[in-house]
């Protein structure tokens, strides 16, 4: 039987609210009972960092932290998306590699229906994640999708128990359409369109509020 993901195609809107989003569907992925696949966009140029990393005090573009790992990035001109997996789930009980790598297969496929991505692969060096302050795209780790030497796509995930939690960016701007169809073939999925419910809505509005939008959250020293 054919694995049914939801999707979700979010409009533009502010980088931390797009951030409040990602963690309020955390929060209630239990309630989803299946994975979800959202592609969002941002009203204006934004960088995020990793949790783990400081503020970006030189970027002189609203920031926000992630509450994911990884290092700084630049959003506008790429593509970003987010997996949200419940507990119990084949991915969620995945070692967080093997997760990562299933999940950029999938990137790596839409990416290569490009006819200049054509080479895109997966990085294959295993190496350690990257520490202190970074440019996300300048350091590969095993798993991004590459293509002559330069990484095209990263991600970072988190598990809770809520969930999974996988944050990616594409340095390339593909449809929502030509990503659904990348991670259908890929993953031998299908989708069902879904829309934010009230619950969600509120939860991501108290977080853009009380966390997000703050500077308890985005400057706290680590």
């Amino acid at each position: 039987m054919v694995e049914t993901w939801f999707f979700l195609q979010s409009p533009a809107g502010s980088a931390a609210l797009n951030m409040a989003v990602d963690e309020a569907l955390l929060r209630t992925a239990g309630k989803l009972g299946r994975p979800l696949l959202r592609v969002y966009a941002w009203e204006q140029p934004a960088v995020s960092f990793g949790y783990f990393q400081k503020f970006p005090a030189a970027v002189k573009l609203p920031a926000v932290r992630r509450p994911t790992g990884g290092g700084v990035v630049h959003h506008g001109a790429d593509t970003t998306y987010t997996v949200i997996v419940p507990p119990g789930q084949a991915l969620y009980t995945m070692k967080t590699a093997e997760a990562y790598r299933a999940l950029h297969k999938a990137v790596a496929a839409a990416l290569g229906t490009e006819r200049s991505r054509r080479s895109a692969t997966l990085h294959a060096v295993a190496v350690s994640s990257p520490r202190g302050q970074y440019e996300c795209f300048e350091k590969p780790v095993a798993g991004d999708v590459m293509a002559a030497g330069k990484k095209l796509a990263g991600a970072a995930q988190r598990r809770t128990k809520w969930g999974l939690l996988h944050q990616g960016s594409i340095a390339a701007k593909i449809s929502a359409r030509r990503l659904q169809a990348a991670f259908r073939e890929t993953l031998g999925i299908e989708f069902e369109p879904y829309h934010l419910t009230e619950e969600e809505r509120a939860l991501a509005e108290s977080l853009v509020r009380e966390k997000y939008s703050t500077d308890a959250w985005n400057r706290r020293l680590r």
